[in-house]
């Protein structure tokens, strides 16, 4: 009997984490409660936390509850990060031509340069769920347009995790990351063309990439730059993430050396100013480019080796022309690809590019 208990109330019951989620919203309830003290404060109390936790038990499906820890913030940021908050709720949604299935994606946190999605495969019926137990789901199914196809609007890179502890017959959810690599840093409030599997059919829609959070842009001030080849000029940073752009004096050029060869991607003298001799000198900050930011607290947030690009942008502000590097907050080295939120973008007041220092003046700079 203790055996059958047990495991009755192991089903019935949520894990941990959502117990922990339950008794914040709780005590969210009981913190609305009169503070007049009566006698019958206490009991009222007491009933008002009962019926939360019977309506959270028996009103909330277990699904609701599992998507509060997991999706995109499991899969994509560190353990205990609140963005709640910032999440957009019911985005985008789909049956398509022939009905069976919906799409939806039913959670989307964006600040501009990255987007993260939770989406959901519900089956309506039967023929739902056949076509959802042997549908194949990859990167090259669920993605934005790129500027391959006709009507492309994206260029970056995107990430497809299933979330296989949700998955039932009638579900399959997924975590879905787009990080944009062309330079401009910014798809805020656009429509992007999504492609995604339906019943027997191709999808195609325009998802809103909706976003609440700030970005803050700063001026880069100081005396020295890192290579004579180019020059920092400005960062755009939200809670997420963080962009920095300058001026290209030399260092993406196409030329031809003694023997013939024609390279396309770094001029001669950036190669031989920084170039990696373990990559044949055809390669600038392998390993990637030293930075780091210091708060008005006077903490450090040290990037360590972050993502150098490198790469030609147009229409960029303070006559820039160049993505030095771009990519997401982090606090371990470890676990480089996870995110963790910084709390205030504007509380930035200097950093460290390749070890020459600037000083950060915030400046409203047009995209």
């Amino acid at each position: 009997m203790k055996r059958k208990f047990k495991r009755m109330q192991e089903e019935i019951l949520p894990s941990r984490e959502t117990q922990d989620w339950m008794w914040e919203e709780i005590e969210k309830i009981a913190a609305t409660t009169s503070e007049q003290p009566d006698r019958w404060a206490g009991l009222k109390i007491t009933a008002s936390i009962a019926a939360a936790v019977l309506l959270f038990v028996f009103l909330i499906p277990q699904t609701s509850w599992a998507e509060q820890i997991t999706g995109f913030i499991k899969e994509f940021f560190y353990a205990g990060v609140d963005v709640k908050e910032d999440i957009a709720q019911n985005v985008y949604e789909d049956e398509g031509k022939y009905g069976h299935v919906r799409m939806q994606i039913r959670e989307l946190l964006s600040d501009g340069a990255c987007a993260y999605f939770n989406i959901c495969y519900e089956a309506l019926d039967e023929e739902g769920e056949e076509w959802l137990i042997d549908q194949i789901f990859d990167v090259d199914s669920i993605r934005f347009a790129t500027y391959d196809d006709t009507d492309g609007s994206a260029y970056g890179s995107w990430q497809l995790n299933e979330l296989l502890e949700l998955k039932t017959e009638k579900e399959r959810h997924f975590a879905f990351s787009f990080e944009n690599d062309s330079g401009s840093y910014s798809f805020k409030n656009k429509s992007m063309t999504l492609f995604y599997p339906m019943y027997h059919s191709q999808g195609i829609g325009k998802v809103d990439i909706v976003s609440n959070l700030d970005t803050v842009s700063y001026r880069l001030v100081g005396d020295k730059s890192p290579s004579k080849y180019y020059e920092p000029k400005y960062l755009v940073v939200s809670k997420l993430s963080y962009a920095l752009f300058g001026k290209d004096h030399g260092a993406n050029c196409d030329w031809v050396d003694k023997d013939g060869t024609w390279h396309l991607r770094f001029g001669k003298g950036f190669l031989e100013e920084k170039g990696d001799k373990e990559l044949g000198d055809y390669w600038v900050y392998g390993d990637g480019i030293p930075l780091s930011f210091t708060m008005e607290d006077g903490s450090k947030l040290n990037m360590g080796y972050a993502q150098a690009y490198l790469s030609y942008a147009e229409g960029l502000a303070l006559g820039s022309d160049l993505l030095l590097s771009a990519g997401h907050f982090n606090v371990d080295c470890v676990e480089f690809d996870k995110i963790m939120p910084i709390d205030d973008p504007g509380a930035l007041t200097e950093m460290e590019v390749d070890g020459v220092h600037y000083d950060l003046v915030k400046e409203e700079i047009a995209d």
